[in-house]
């Protein structure tokens, strides 16, 4: 019963091994019925007993951390798929393409991501989808296949801007917001003397986005001090926001952006030299085909941003 996160249906158990002695055995170790043919133990996983009393799978923002997919936001209520309309639950994805994990109440991790692309956020459907293919090999063409209906333009939209250069949910969060703003800019940009950079607008304002992890040691805050260094020797401006500041305060970030590009105005490309990085490496490519083992993570931490 641990193995399935202290809940499971007697089918389940029948076909791991338990005798019908054995299922009745279970009120001795302090499980309980929550519904006929349902034993739950009583730390059993409150996410995984809900979906099996509700005869559904946990999915999209619900099961995207059992994958350890990157969200922004975790979900404040949760995303339950089934093929019954019973009850009042919200929200309720229905169509499952895949089949489901065998032991856990979980949707399978492309249905996880296909609900995603259609149901959150702009930043957190295109994180999903993007740690999908580029940690878990779900191949982009496969995603692609799924959402060719008319209905499903913005999904389409948002999984052609997982392309696999952002490299964290901060990234993506940045690149949206300049992209809504209308900034000209390139991302993962390879700057001679200075290394690879999260953004270079104009062709001369560097924007890194640093989380809290960034300067771990003192060595590493010392190396970031000579990069910003070297960049303005170069010519370059350097603004480094935290995840924070991009979530919480993008008109603050837009308004400092502007403020350094209106005290120079733009130089264009030409104004250094740069090493264009147009996608990632091979290895990294999302959908590459490559599909590394996948993992259900049945108790998830939140991880800081």
């Amino acid at each position: 019963m641990k193995s399935v996160g202290g809940v499971a249906r007697v089918g389940l158990l029948r076909r791991e091994g338990y005798s019908e002695r054995a299922v009745r055995g279970l009120a001795a170790a302090g499980a309980v019925q929550p519904r006929k043919g349902v034993w739950a133990l009583p730390d059993a996983d409150p996410e995984f007993l809900r979906a099996i009393i509700d005869d559904s799978l946990l999915t999209c923002a619900s099961s995207a951390s059992r994958y350890q997919l990157w969200l922004k936001d975790r979900p404040g209520r949760l995303h339950l798929a089934s093929r019954h309309r019973r009850g009042q639950h919200s929200p309720r994805h229905g169509r499952l393409r895949f089949e489901p994990d065998q032991h856990l109440p979980i949707a399978s991790l492309e249905d996880t991501v296909i609900h995603g692309l259609t149901c959150l956020n702009e930043v957190d459907a295109v994180a999903m989808a993007q740690s999908a293919m580029q940690h878990h090999g779900v191949p982009r063409s496969l995603l692609e296949a799924e959402v060719t209906a008319k209905y499903y333009g913005m999904a389409r939209k948002r999984l052609a801007k997982a392309d696999g250069l952002s490299e964290s949910v901060p990234e993506i969060s940045a690149r949206l917001l300049f992209e809504s703003a209308g900034l000209t800019f390139r991302r993962q940009v390879q700057v001679p003397d200075v290394g690879r950079v999260d953004f270079l607008i104009d062709g001369w304002l560097i924007v890194e986005i640093n989380g809290f992890q960034f300067h771990s040691s003192r060595a590493a805050w010392r190396k970031d001090m000579g990069r910003s260094n070297i960049a303005q020797t170069h010519g370059h401006a350097v603004l480094s926001y935290a995840p924070e500041q991009i979530w919480n305060s993008p008109d603050g970030v837009l308004a400092e952006i502007r403020a350094v590009l209106d005290r120079r105005g733009p130089r264009g490309d030409g104004f250094c030299s740069i090493i264009p990085m147009d996608k990632p490496p091979e290895s990294e490519i999302p959908g590459s085909g490559i599909r590394p083992r996948r993992m259900i993570v049945q108790n998830p931490t939140p991880e800081p941003a």
